[in-house]
């Protein structure tokens, strides 16, 4: 097998039965400098910004196994301050004992936040998800939030340990963290990768399910329609939003 991209994950073949899996994301203008845009905590966005490439990795069903930081700004205070929040992140997602590197930008001043974090996690080829051709009913875990409106909800977000919970039941197919690109972008996807359509109910509304959900406040899970009624008693939490159906069904 050769390298490849799935959807945003980059797979390198480690030998003949792993591969690595690395996931990134970025924040920047949210934090605490004079001419960032969202004015937080930069703990927080750094933290934020950790967990969108791990929800990637949990939702693909890699093992993380390091992190790296790639900070724009000063160490003092700006790095120190972002580095806390992404090892309490880690610690969230009981993942306190990867190794964590980066780099901080000591040479320039610099007048917004700015932080990158790239995720590298390991799969058994044996483990990879299956691609599925029968009916999925997609459902929606979390809200979208961004900006504003995260620091607002900080409470509210999902948890990882909902999330493993989730990958390990066997009526999931497929699951995908929403962030920027919105929910619309994220079911096409689902869509694409099993060669299905999606089918909207008819109380779908395009601009909602367009809006961003920052860093991965909403989760979708593709969940064979047979089981799902099933799945939904064991996971009340989550809603049917959509199906994805053979093209002539749709």
């Amino acid at each position: 097998m050769k390298n490849t991209q799935f959807r945003d994950l980059s797979l390198i073949p480690l030998s003949n039965d792993d591969l690595l899996v690395i996931a990134c994301d970025c924040s920047a203008g949210i934090g605490e400098k004079q001419a960032d845009m969202v004015a937080v905590d930069t703990a927080i966005m750094a933290a934020y910004s950790l967990r969108v490439p791990l929800m990637e990795l949990i939702s693909f069903g890699a093992q993380p196994i390091a992190v790296v930081d790639t900070i724009g700004n000063e160490m003092v205070p700006t790095g120190q301050r972002a580095i806390k929040g992404i090892k309490s992140e880690l610690a969230k997602a009981s993942l306190s004992g990867l190794p964590l590197n980066g780099s901080t930008e000591d040479n320039m001043v610099t007048k917004t936040t700015s932080v990158g974090v790239t995720v590298i996690g390991r799969i058994a080829k044996k483990n990879l998800p299956c691609i599925n051709s029968d009916d999925l009913t997609i459902f929606q875990l979390g809200i979208p939030y961004v900006g504003e409106t995260v620091k607002q909800h900080l409470n509210d977000i999902f948890s990882y340990d909902i999330v493993r919970q989730i990958k390990r039941d066997p009526a999931v197919i497929d699951m995908l963290p929403v962030g920027s690109k919105g929910i619309q972008y994220e079911a096409d996807q689902m869509a694409a990768t099993h060669g299905l359509a999606l089918k909207k109910p008819t109380q779908w509304d395009d601009v909602k399910m367009k809006q961003s959900a920052g860093p991965a406040t909403v989760l979708l899970a593709g969940v064979e329609t047979s089981q799902a009624d099933n799945f939904q008693k064991r996971f009340q939490g989550l809603k049917p939003i959509a199906l994805l159906v053979k093209e002539d069904e749709k």
